[in-house]
């Protein structure tokens, strides 16, 4: 029972930092000066012309984040850094809901969802994956540190490095896909950008 309750303050803390980081992004956008919206304004009018013409080349760059992030969940002081990224890329999901609603109103707001669930999504719940790994290694790394409770630390950090590492393998075969279809799906729905 005990187990079940410190697992589930862990989800609490994580829904709750992702719905303040997204309510964050959106007054963010909102406090913007009107020439800064106009101004971002015009640039998602350049949005279709990219997705039409580019490919999303993520690969090394969520690579790279990951493996950070992955060496971050095995240190204590690792942990607000990860909250902080997460937060940080809710944030901007809060951002450009906030930025297509100003440009497209709710057609804007529609293709937003679909730009998120395909291309956003995936390595968003990866990262929430990791902070919550981490918060657990921190937990058992604690326990360690003040209890000197030992038991079954190296079993359980040699299962978390082997659940992060099939997360890292999910990173790549997920940026495969942004790579080769996500612009192709995302074309489909252009006409909500009209």
């Amino acid at each position: 029972m005990k187990r079940l309750y410190s697992n589930n303050i862990a989800k609490t803390f994580i829904i709750t930092l992702i719905i303040i980081a997204f309510i964050f992004g959106i007054l963010y956008y909102n406090f913007q000066s009107a020439a800064n919206i106009d101004l971002i304004i015009e640039n998602l009018k350049n949005l279709q012309e990219v997705i039409q013409n580019d490919h999303q080349n993520m690969l090394l760059m969520h690579l790279l984040i990951i493996i950070i992030l992955i060496f971050l969940a095995y240190s204590i002081i690792g942990i607000p850094l990860i909250l902080f990224y997460l937060f940080f890329e809710c944030t901007s999901i809060g951002f450009l809901i906030a930025s297509l609603y100003g440009a497209y109103k709710i057609s804007g707001i529609i293709f937003g969802l679909i730009y998120i669930l395909l291309c956003k999504m995936p390595f968003i719940l990866c990262i929430i994956y990791i902070a919550y790994i981490a918060l657990k290694i921190s937990k058992k790394l604690l326990r360690v540190l003040i209890y000197k409770e030992n038991e079954s630390l190296y079993l359980l950090l040699k299962n978390l490095f082997l659940k992060l590492g099939i997360t890292s393998l999910a990173i790549i075969i997920y940026d495969l896909f942004l790579y080769f279809a996500a612009n192709k799906i995302l074309s489909l729905f252009l006409f909500l950008l009209k």
